[in-house]
Order: C-alpha cells, then sequence, then structure tokens
C-alpha cells in the first residue's frame, strides 16, 4: 500500500518504471568522461564508512545494490502523482549506484536530481551507471560528494528530499533528518526507506557463523554497526521531532534468493569484504569450501533471505 499525498484522498500509486541498466559506457563517453559534475567535498566527521564504501564499492554494485533495487524504487511510489512536467528540485541523500536519481529524472521530466554520496567510490560507480542514459535524462542529474549530515546546499533549496537505506550508517539519524529538513523549502516532502529491526535468523547467516568458528575465527552473531528502525512508530516519532508533519510509516519485507555461490561472492566482495580480504589465502580457500558445502545443504529455502522494511513519507512544518 503506498503512503497517501497531501491531497488526503488516499493511496496513491505509480506505475513501476522499467529502466535501461547502464554499466558500460560507450567509447565516446570514456574519451570525454561523463557530463557529471561531482564536487569534492570533506567533513571531518567522515569516519571508515567512508573507507569502507570507497572500498567495496563495485563489489556492492554487483552484488548488494540488486538486491535492495525493488525497494529503493518503491520511495517513487512514496512522492505520489507529483506533476510531470513541473519544474522542481529533489535531493536523493545516499544515493549509492544512481538507481534512485535516474528513476526520478525518468519518471519527472521537469525534475532537476541532486544526488549525494559520502563515498567517492560510491559516485564513481554511480557515474558509470547513469553514463549510458538518455542525454535529456542525464543532464538533469548532479552528483556530489558530502555526507547526510552535512549537505552542501542553502537553506529551502529542495521541494523534495529522498533517502533509500542510509539513516542506519549516519552517525546520528536525528541530525541527518534535521539536515534533510533545512534543506527542503517549508511544505516540501520527504520520503524514506530503512532497514527495520528483525530476530528472524536467516539459516545462510548462521551457516556462516558455523564456518567462522570451525575456522578459528569469532563469529558475527547478528553483530554489525548497523543502527536499524525499530518500528514504524519509531521511525514516525523521530520524524515529527526532526522538523516534519504529517508522517506516515508503513511495514514491508524484501525478498531474494541467493544461490551458494551469489551468497559467497555477497560475502567476499561487500558484506564481510573486512575479514575475507585479510585472511591467508589458503585458511580464506578452506571457509570458502566448508561454507559453500554448508550453505548447498540448506537447499533454496535456507537462501531465502527477508529484510524488514519501513517506508515513510512526511512534509516539512
Amino acid at each position: 500500500m503506498a503512503v497517501a499525498g497531501d491531497s488526503g484522498t488516499g493511496p496513491l500509486r505509480l506505475p513501476r518504471i522499467d529502466l535501461p541498466r547502464a554499466i558500460h559506457q560507450r567509447p565516446e563517453d570514456r574519451e570525454r568522461g561523463p557530463k557529471f559534475p561531482i564536487w569534492s567535498w570533506h567533513h571531518g566527521c567522515v569516519t571508515d564508512q567512508q573507507a569502507r564504501y570507497d572500498r567495496i564499492a563495485d563489489g556492492y554494485a554487483t552484488w548488494w545494490a540488486p538486491v535492495h533495487r525493488p525497494a529503493t524504487l518503491q520511495l517513487v511510489d512514496l512522492l505520489g502523482e507529483l506533476p510531470r512536467t513541473a519544474s522542481r528540485r529533489l535531493l536523493d541523500v545516499g544515493c549509492g549506484t544512481g538507481a534512485f536519481a535516474a528513476a526520478v529524472a525518468h519518471a519527472w521530466p521537469g525534475t532537476q536530481v541532486d544526488a549525494v554520496d559520502v563515498s567517492a567510490g560510491m559516485l564513481e560507480v554511480a557515474r558509470r551507471e547513469l553514463a549510458g542514459l538518455p542525454a535529456d535524462i542525464r543532464r538533469r542529474i548532479h552528483l556530489n560528494q558530502a555526507p547526510g549530515d552535512a549537505l552542501p546546499f542553502p537553506d529551502g533549496t529542495f521541494d523534495v528530499v529522498a533517502s533509500a537505506f542510509v539513516i542506519q550508517l549516519v552517525p546520528s539519524r536525528f541530525r541527518a533528518l534535521r539536515e534533510m529538513r533545512r534543506v527542503l523549502r517549508p511544505g516540501g516532502r520527504l520520503a524514506i526507506a530503512a532497514w527495520l529491526r528483525a530476530e528472524e535468523p536467516f539459516p545462510a547467516d548462521e551457516a556462516y557463523d558455523a564456518a567462522l568458528l570451525a575456522a578459528g575465527e569469532v563469529p558475527r552473531s547478528g553483530g554489525g554497526d548497523h543502527d536499524d528502525v525499530a518500528s514504524a512508530s519509531e521511525l514516525e516519532a523521530v520524524l515529527r521531532r526532526a522538523g516534519f508533519s504529517r508522517p506516515k510509516a508503513r511495514i514491508d519485507a524484501l525478498v531474494h534468493a541467493f544461490t551458494p555461490e551469489s551468497y559467497l561472492e555477497f560475502l567476499a566482495r561487500f558484506d564481510d569484504e573486512d575479514l575475507l580480504s585479510s585472511m591467508q589465502p589458503e585458511a580464506r580457500a578452506s571457509l570458502e569450501a566448508d561454507l559453500l558445502a554448508r550453505l548447498r545443504a540448506l537447499g533454496p529455502a535456507g537462501l531465502r533471505m527477508v529484510l524488514p522494511t519501513v517506508f515513510a513519507a512526511a512534509v516539512r512544518r
């Protein structure tokens, strides 16, 4: 169910948008370079999150972005039926590979999209992904490097601010949301997608923990550096406190089926790249062989990942 728009007339839906995948640049684009302005900017509060995403950007694009892309594009629905030709500015906070920025520019030809990410590596991936889009879409997307809690834009710049699966990574969720409010004009819309905290185990993760323990490594056991949202009501409450009115949140779930091989690549090139890349080759090969055997024994049901998600829309007071 989509979140109702400002008119109060009930749920709004937009048709699903089919976008071209733009992974490979044309020869002429490689020679000239894509026409995306990237303003390089650094902030003292940036920690190892930036360095980590710089390092794993290609693995993220290959093994994680396709997993969460369907949920990310649901943010288009949260924005309601905005007039297709109206002139507006939209900010995408934590743009990753640029999928949402491309979807918005495709859906609303009158919209200029500013897309920011703290990671220069992720912005390079986004630049590569967007380079093959039609020129009329590409020229309306502007990439900038910045953290979500220190946005490099004047007050009231944007009509819409959106962010997909980023607020669990920022140092302070409240400060990031206050920044999003600051750069929104009064009455402007906010759309947020976030991971919802869940206790339900994922058998493939449990198999990895068991393989780690067998290899003499410390299992992860659900630990991590993410601060996922506890509930829809919690997200609505923090949005009110951050200065938004009429917050409305709903819960959904993202479902993705791995194979044993794709789950291993997901771990090695994104989710636990820090550990696996630091292991000695022989020890790593032994761990991976053990893990593959455990994953194959699970069968398809054990490799079906269900991630609870929460979507929220609100208006700047």
